[in-house]
């Protein structure tokens, strides 16, 4: 009677011991098998001086040093980083000047994680980033693209429609908002793709005006 007592327990000791470190298995997967979703992250360029220059202003700056944070800890690593060729100019009135804002404002996320920036096109070739954004070899990426607002609200509306969606759905970006994501799943599953839009915000409001590093008067 005690040898069943011991080999009893003795079994029920090593039952407890083979299932430590057994994860639960998780009931459901939000992307089934076989399922494709590119992710892309639209944002505009940080705050601009009222003068144009083509530049950040130093609110701008403290935006672009803190979305490193901001946007791994909402999104991860992406594996593509898009911003417009600066070689493009912007025309204001007589004059004009190199368009730099949205790569200023993704180069510190680009730098920490190490990440090569594409600048193949014009912050108007909204057709040619389009069609980039579509290529088969995203189909499973996170990419973040930074740019100009009424241009980014264009893209974004495409791509929408493109893919089944309903572009009415996507507000029109406002000309003093710095801070909104506006998100595309693009969804692969076999033959078929679907899309989905999200509005997302940075947090970033509300930073200070003063350069990293200024001396206080």
């Amino acid at each position: 009677m005690k040898t069943s007592l011991y080999a009893a327990t003795f079994l029920a000791f090593a039952l407890t011991l083979s299932l430590e470190g057994v994860e639960p298995q998780q009931v459901g997967s939000p992307t089934p098998p076989g399922t494709k979703v590119e992710t892309i992250v639209f944002l505009r360029h940080g705050e601009k001086p009222e003068k144009e220059t083509g530049q950040l202003n130093c609110q701008g700056l403290n935006r672009a040093l803190a979305l490193p944070r901001i946007l791994s800890s909402k999104f991860g690593r992406p594996d593509y980083i898009f911003a417009p060729a600066t070689t493009r100019m912007m025309e204001i009135g007589a004059g004009g000047f190199d368009y730099l804002r949205p790569l200023a404002t993704i180069e510190p996320t680009a730098i920490e994680l190490g990440l090569p920036v594409n600048t193949n096109f014009g912050y108007t070739n909204i057709e040619g980033l389009r069609s980039e954004l579509t290529r088969k070899k995203y189909e499973n990426a996170l990419i973040f693209v930074a740019w100009e607002h009424y241009e980014l609200a264009r893209v974004v509306k495409q791509l929408v429609r493109e893919f089944g969606g309903d572009a009415r759905e996507v507000p029109d970006w406002k000309s003093k908002d710095f801070d909104s994501l506006y998100v595309v799943r693009i969804i692969s599953r076999e033959a078929t793709k679907s899309v989905s839009f999200t509005l997302d915000q940075e947090g970033l409001s509300n930073l200070s005006t003063d350069c990293p590093g200024a001396r206080q008067q």
